[in-house]
């Protein structure tokens, strides 16, 4: 929506201004800002592009949304129905790194590893957790193990987009501390699970990284300088109008000689 260089500059600051405001926030006073998450779902759309890439992007932050509300608005909290979006928000990041990758050959690993990684894990947490298994476990583990794929991946195309790989990778710090947690207290016990879940406990970790990561998922996509190929064709179109009114000129010079 917004084309102007400047217009997006001017967004750019405010949301950047307002996302630190809240990482403070949350830092001083331990609470969880559903705002931010909002915010960063907004700025995509006011800096939305007409591509599939945006589209998706949208989509999944969209869906980060929806889950926060199941996890942090709602009373009481429903754990599977917020699984859920974010799994489809990680599926749209998926999405946005495969349409990304020019090569027919890489886009088919990429696809062949996913779905075989994706299913070896859910093998494995029906193996370990056994009669504790299950919907949100597995739902979980299918959020999480796609997470972790889209995160390697964007730092293998980290040239493309280091935001997105910074972002993602904050992400996936947040829900590392939220599934130590959940393991601590529903599945799984142990005197390592405790001394970490007693030291993260002393701030809110999971949401000092989790509103940077949204805010710079959010800036992933945004181009406030043009790109070296636009301005190349515009020199090049500048040069060849010049050219052509150069010749022009000298044909109407020669003509007033000859009349």
């Amino acid at each position: 929506m917004l084309k102007n260089k400047k217009a997006k500059f001017i967004a750019l600051a405010v949301f950047l201004a307002l996302q630190l405001t809240y990482l403070v926030l949350v830092i001083v006073t331990g609470k969880e800002y559903f705002t931010s998450i909002c915010l960063s779902a907004l700025f995509l759309v006011l800096c939305f592009e007409k591509n599939k890439t945006y589209l998706v992007m949208q989509i999944g932050l969209i869906c980060t949304v929806f889950a926060d509300i199941f996890l942090v608005v709602l009373e009481p909290i429903k754990q599977i129905p917020a699984m859920i979006f974010f799994s489809f928000t990680q599926i749209c990041y998926f999405l946005r790194l495969y349409f990304n990758t020019k090569s027919k050959k890489e886009k088919l690993i990429h696809l062949i590893l996913r779905v075989s990684l994706t299913l070896i894990v859910q093998i494995i947490t029906i193996v370990v957790l056994k009669e504790k298994i299950d919907a949100l476990s597995l739902v979980s583990m299918f959020y999480y193990t796609n997470l972790i794929l889209n995160m390697i991946f964007a730092f293998i195309h980290f040239k493309k987009s280091p935001v997105f790989a910074i972002g993602l990778l904050l992400f996936l710090l947040c829900d590392t501390i939220i599934g130590l947690d959940i393991m601590a207290s529903s599945y799984i016990s142990g005197t390592l699970l405790e001394a970490i879940n007693s030291f993260v406990s002393g701030a809110n970790w999971a949401w000092i990284f989790y509103v940077p990561s949204q805010a710079l998922i959010a800036i992933s996509l945004v181009r406030i300088k043009e790109k070296k190929s636009s301005i190349k064709s515009r020199i090049f179109c500048i040069k060849t109008l010049n050219e052509s009114y150069k010749i022009a000129n000298n044909r109407a010079n020669k003509n007033c000689k000859i009349y």
